[in-house]
């Protein structure tokens, strides 16, 4: 059995009910990458002997993880159908296989399920199985047509919108952690972390926080205490909310890592109110849930805040240029 096969496996176990997309994803890697062959021979033999599913079963759970992966990617306005630009609205994230079953049975292609999952949030109901089932019910008696979604990597947007904690979401689904060198290094700056408000169980076997809010528990609600570590979902309006949270607490030693982008008023705001910038060398090499690097897009900065000046020049000068922050209130 592979090493990479036996880590996946781990990850997979290590899930809970909140991140059954992320293994029906990592299913998939197993299927695509040929991992089972070596000691099972057939993709359906280890489904049934590894993890006691029915071909249909574990077919079904990934092609949900299929749906969820392209809806996740779709932006408004990206998409084309049969050569027109089709405006179809940021899908939120399904909570449970269970929801989106009736799309994936009853439905013939990924234009159709969009389509319908699209009026299911549109009610603005409780999202349930009984509820998904009605609409597809009423979608198949309009006779509707939706032609299949086609698309290219360089005609989609990439969705970042969820809340990653450790990790930094170049998708909603294809969730990309920091390399634990960097989290380290913060640890060691911020003496600990005692909070990190936007984050995964999954990443805490890294970050190791006192106190943790995943999307589920919603980090943007409860009152902070530092020292933070935040690496806050990276799309508008996410990441404009997590910073004005931080902003607005009355916090002194908090480290942020964000992407680049010194033409946002957000990176504006931290950078008016951090001791010191990293701007990295490079980009940081985030790695997806089997603990493979990713290629990320741009370079990254990390804002400090607190009185470790020196410590922190130390860690972190040899991830990049460290820049003091000259503003009034610092003087």
């Amino acid at each position: 059995m592979s090493k990479l096969l036996v880590k996946i496996e781990k990850r997979i176990q290590a899930n809970k009910e909140a991140a059954w997309y992320e293994n029906n994803l990592l299913l998939l890697k197993i299927r695509d990458e040929g991992l089972y062959k070596k000691k099972y021979g057939t993709f359906e033999k280890y489904l049934e002997d590894r993890w006691d599913f029915g071909r249909a079963r574990g077919y079904q759970l990934m092609k949900s993880a299929e749906f969820v992966q392209i809806a996740l990617k779709v932006q408004p306005k990206n998409v084309y159908q049969k050569g027109k630009m089709v405006d179809i609205p940021e899908v939120i994230l399904p909570k449970s296989e269970r929801q989106i079953r009736p799309l994936i049975n009853k439905l013939e292609n990924n234009g159709q399920r969009l389509k319908v999952w699209s009026d299911v949030v549109e009610t603005g109901e409780k999202i349930n199985a009984e509820l998904v089932q009605t609409k597809v019910d009423e979608f198949l008696e309009s006779g509707e047509v939706v032609p299949d979604i086609e698309y290219t990597e360089e005609e989609i947007t990439i969705s970042a919108s969820r809340s990653t904690g450790s990790k930094h979401a170049s998708s909603k689904m294809n969730d990309w952690y920091t390399p634990p060198e960097y989290i380290e290094s913060s640890r060691k700056v911020l003496g600990t972390i005692h909070l990190d408000p936007a984050t995964s169980e999954l990443a805490q076997a890294t970050v190791k926080a006192d106190i943790f809010y995943t999307e589920e528990t919603n980090g943007l609600e409860p009152m902070w205490e530092g020292p933070v570590w935040m690496n806050p979902p990276y799309s508008m309006p996410e990441i404009g909310h997590f910073i004005d949270k931080l902003l607005s607490e009355d916090i002194s030693d908090w480290i942020v890592l964000t992407n680049n982008s010194s033409d946002t008023s957000w990176f504006h705001k931290l950078a008016e109110e951090c001791s010191l910038m990293c701007f990295t060398k490079g980009r940081v090499g985030f790695l997806n849930v089997a603990g493979e690097k990713m290629a990320t897009r741009q370079g990254q900065c990390f804002f400090y805040k607190g009185s470790n000046i020196d410590l922190f020049k130390k860690e972190f000068s040899i991830y990049g240029l460290i820049a003091e922050v000259k503003n009034d209130h610092h003087t």
